[in-house]
């Protein structure tokens, strides 16, 4: 099975980009799986996704009265940071396009979200209380996806 693990994020807005930075952890440490980390949103990524059979998603996620750092799986259509859009076309509409034009598209298999908090600034780095938790997310989202595959 065609299966794309999808970090979303900015690179230069600090926790903003954690789905980027985890994503870029899980290459080789999961067999048969795919990754990419583009950063960008929209149409842009459509062209990513065509042909696959199972797509992950990792971004950051705002919500009130979760800790920084703390992993959520959300359901289809889950709320995280990049998946939707006020100035283009959403992740699930993207999907929805495609099966209209005739392509193959993914079934979302798994929506991680990663509690940033609400302060973003510029950075090409994680904050440090994010950084510290990295290593335990990316255990906690290999171990899950290895047990959808």
């Amino acid at each position: 099975m065609k299966t794309l693990i999808l970090g979303m994020g900015n690179p230069i807005l600090s926790d903003d980009g954690v789905g980027l930075f985890i994503a870029r952890k899980l290459p080789g440490r999961l067999t048969g799986v795919e990754v990419v980390t583009p950063a960008m949103v929209g149409l842009n990524i459509l062209d990513l996704i065509i042909g696959y059979e199972k797509i992950f998603l990792i971004d950051a996620s705002i919500a009130k009265g979760k800790r920084i750092g703390q992993l959520t799986k959300f359901e289809e259509e889950g709320g995280t940071l990049h998946l939707f859009s006020s100035h283009g076309l959403d992740f699930f509409s993207l999907l929805k396009l495609g099966k209209v034009l005739g392509c193959k598209m993914p079934q979302v298999a798994g929506i991680y979200g990663i509690e940033i908090g609400d302060a973003v600034s510029f950075s090409q780095e994680l904050s440090p209380e994010l950084k510290e938790k990295t290593e335990s997310i990316t255990e906690k989202i290999i171990e899950d996806i290895r047990s959808s595959l």
